[in-house]
């Protein structure tokens, strides 16, 4: 894992001083890399839908269904505040091996910067406790920031093990709109709160960001960049009787080079807390 993360770090120092292109781009050069860019998910998503149907038709193992609704200080991915305030409701449909999911982010004080999403997961499970997992994810902005495009895809390919008390998990993911690639190392596990009659779930982790085009939608030079993000994630889910879980949470994330094209909303590169109280509901 540490030469992954190694490589990560050889792909974010390779991309640090390739900031721009030279030449400009022009609307109508604009519009065809985002048509081509459009029907490259098309087909791309056409190819997983196929697969899809044949795996979910052989599928085994009981469904379950959740609705949650988590109200957050912050709205933080990978270390960039997307947003203030949000609440994000979901649902999820998911049984050993797959995980369908549909969910949204509205902020409370400015709402045109809300976000849409929808993703795809399968993970396959080794009898040594191992799991490899793919994901394909796409996201909408209600309004996209200046530059940003409005929908999203991304491919995620992660693989975990155990390890002690927890789980390793190494993650790559492909942004294909800023054809941006992301790695990630994480650490996660639980601590019994035996006084409590609860746990303590807590997440680390550490990534990079190496992108070609953080604004593909500008008629300018090229805007590439690069960055490595970590944080800590602490939640005490709670079962508030047989089908409902209430869970609090406080999360830390900070960011190392990244500069301010990625959000109208990311005040400051420095460290970032907020806190999380989410409520689930599975039938």
């Amino acid at each position: 894992m540490f030469g992954l993360l190694g490589a990560f770090q050889f792909r974010v120092a390779a991309v640090c001083d390739r900031r721009t292109d030279e030449l400009p781009r022009s609307p109508a050069v604009i519009d065809r890399r985002y048509s081509a860019q459009k029907t490259k998910m098309r087909r791309l998503l056409l190819i997983v839908g196929c697969l899809v149907a044949s795996r979910l038709a052989a599928a085994d193992g009981e469904w379950t269904r959740t609705v949650d609704t988590t109200v957050e200080s912050k709205f933080v991915r990978r270390g960039i505040e997307r947003a203030g305030a949000s609440v994000l409701p979901a649902v999820w449909l998911a049984n050993d091996t797959w995980k369908f999911g549909a969910w949204a982010n509205f902020p409370f004080e400015d709402a045109r910067w809300h976000e849409l999403g929808a993703s795809i997961g399968y993970t396959h499970a080794f009898d040594s406790g191992a799991k490899l997992g793919v994901e394909i994810a796409h996201r909408h902005l209600g309004e996209a920031y200046e530059g940003h495009p409005a929908h999203t895809g991304e491919v995620t390919a992660s693989f975990s093990v155990p390890a002690g008390p927890g789980r390793a998990t190494a993650s790559v993911t492909r942004d294909v709109h800023r054809r941006a690639d992301i790695g990630e190392l994480s650490y996660a596990g639980e601590y019994a709160l035996t006084s409590w009659g609860a746990f303590l779930n807590y997440r680390v982790y550490l990534g990079s960001v190496a992108a070609d085009d953080v604004l593909p939608q500008l008629a300018t030079p090229r805007v590439a960049d690069s960055y490595m993000f970590h944080g800590v994630d602490l939640t005490v889910p709670y079962r508030v009787g047989g089908q409902t879980i209430v869970t609090a949470g406080v999360h830390y994330a900070g960011t190392n080079g990244a500069r301010p094209f990625w959000s109208p909303n990311e005040a400051s590169t420095g460290g970032k807390i907020w806190l999380s109280l989410a409520a689930s509901y599975e039938f």
